[in-house]
């Protein structure tokens, strides 16, 4: 076995062991301004606005309407969210969607049409045409494919009607990013139309810009990552393309000037190519706030981006790629990312783990930072880890629901586990909600039943699962859910 061969087997290896420690990203989320005076609250493709210091909520959107992981911007002003709308006229929503949109949905579906000619059929088989595609985009083809390109019926005669009924009866849903003021939530601006979801939105510090992450059209959006984009508003750019097949947890650099992401080697590849990739920092704005970006040349991209940001790109540290890894910037040059760890030479009984890093993106140089206590807390979880406001203490996500707090530089003592393993709750590894920080000494986390938060006796239970506010010495603040209803709480 060559050298090369035998880091290829090991990274196979770990990406297994990773992937399994990772687990999935919980879909429901509350986060806050960054002193804390008002959130929004996410559930079940629900929006809400929250009061911080009533917790009195005020709907913004009602269930499955919504697309996960919205974002309030640092100051509170804003909200921006992504909206799933059903599709009821085709004709009308391809006016709605970027052009160059468009050319790639017709060029695909040109494809698909013929190799229909050829074969005779649309299977999804491992071998059929339609299967590199997700499930989302093969939709979209599919009545492109019936509604535009077949004019003169000679594909639906040849698959045969009931076949291509069957095709066109599946939901078909486009996205919007929403803007609106948080004080006047009927004033929405529509920043950009898509064909594929839109996720994990995020304001500049600066509030002027506007990131987010779709799925990406070839493959399955859990194992090939996420195109990532940027809005300015201002400039009135409603997507340009940052990079393709990164990892969804990606970050704003506190200058607002650049995003940091975590990338595979190379943008196309297959689910069982499991690869190295790398920690990038790349410009996307200059100091003035200007979107450093270029319009898309359809004729030579493959991207649905009106622009394409055209910042300079820095490498600045080598990781194990996978599409749930997160990244987080402290305001002194460092960043921080989950990635998992590997030593060379090593043994069958090694047990690698996922865990937390710091890159000073000055140097270059690249540490560790989780001492084997809190590693061992997060049971795989440490991905989903939270910065504090004063870049000195992560909220660090355990097994079951469980949390505590470490504090850079030391070790995790039963002092900061805020709910211990007696009061967790939940089969799965992943918490069902994360928690976050509230200003600089608060934190909102979802606790179980039997929680010493909510009832003084564990073999009295308080009715249902609350969300409550914690100040970082472990003492209750505020029950903010108590006058929530119970759907809002279903976990």
């Amino acid at each position: 076995m060559t050298k090369k061969n035998l880091i290829n087997f090991l990274l196979i290896v770990l990406y297994i062991a990773v992937t399994f420690f990772v687990g999935c990203i919980p879909e429901d989320t509350l986060q806050w301004s960054e002193d804390g005076s008002v959130g929004i609250y996410s559930k079940g493709g629900a929006l809400f606005l929250v009061d911080g210091n009533t917790g009195s909520l005020t709907q913004i959107a009602p269930e499955a309407t919504t697309t996960i992981w919205p974002a309030i911007s640092p100051d509170g002003r804003l909200i921006a969210y992504g909206q799933t709308v059903p599709v009821e006229n085709f004709t009308e929503v391809l006016s709605l969607l970027p052009p160059d949109q468009i050319k790639i949905l017709q060029t695909h579906s040109a494809v698909v049409k013929e190799s229909i000619k050829k074969k005779g059929s649309v299977e999804l088989s491992s071998d059929g045409i339609l299967k590199s595609y997700n499930k989302e985009y093969r939709s979209w083809i599919v009545h492109y494919l019936f509604e535009k390109l077949d004019t003169d019926g000679a594909i639906t005669k040849k698959l045969g009607t009931e076949a291509v009924e069957k095709l066109l009866k599946e939901p078909l849903y486009y996205h919007r990013l929403i803007l609106t003021p948080s004080d006047d939530l009927n004033k929405k601006t529509v920043i950009t139309t898509s064909i594929l979801n839109i996720w994990k939105i995020s304001f500049s510090p600066d509030s002027n810009l506007i990131a987010y992450v779709t799925n990406r059209i070839k493959g399955d959006v859990f194992e090939y990552g996420f195109d990532l984009y940027i809005a300015s508003p201002a400039q009135q750019i409603p997507a340009a393309l940052i990079a393709s097949a990164v990892a969804i947890g990606y970050d704003f650099r506190p200058d607002s000037c650049a995003v940091a992401y975590l990338k595979p080697e190379k943008e196309e590849f297959e689910d069982q190519d499991f690869l190295p990739g790398s920690l990038v920092e790349k410009n996307v704005a200059e100091p003035n706030g200007k979107l450093i970006a270029e319009p898309a040349n359809p004729e030579k991209e493959t991207t649905s981006a009106t622009h394409i940001c055209t910042g300079s790109v820095k490498e600045l540290a080598g990781v194990l790629y996978c599409s749930w890894m997160v990244v987080q910037y402290a305001g002194d040059g460092r960043i921080f990312f989950s990635t998992a760890k590997m030593s060379l030479p090593t043994s069958k009984i090694d047990e690698e783990k996922n865990s937390l890093f710091c890159c000073d993106a000055l140097t270059g140089a690249v540490s560790e930072i989780l001492p084997e206590t809190a590693l061992d807390f997060t049971q795989g979880n440490c991905h989903l880890f939270v910065l504090s406001h004063d870049y000195r203490k992560i909220i660090l996500p355990g097994n079951k629901n469980t949390l505590g707090i470490y504090v850079l530089g030391r070790e995790l003592d039963s002092s900061e586990i805020l709910v211990d393993e007696n009061e967790s709750f939940g089969d799965d590894s992943p918490p069902e909600l994360i928690s976050q920080w509230k200003g600089e000494d608060r934190i909102s986390c979802l606790v179980a039943e039997n929680s010493h938060y909510l009832t003084d006796d564990p073999n009295t239970p308080h009715r249902r699962k609350e969300i409550v506010i914690l100040g970082t010495d472990g003492n209750l603040r505020q029950i903010l859910s108590k006058d929530w209803p119970d759907e809002l709480l279903d976990y």
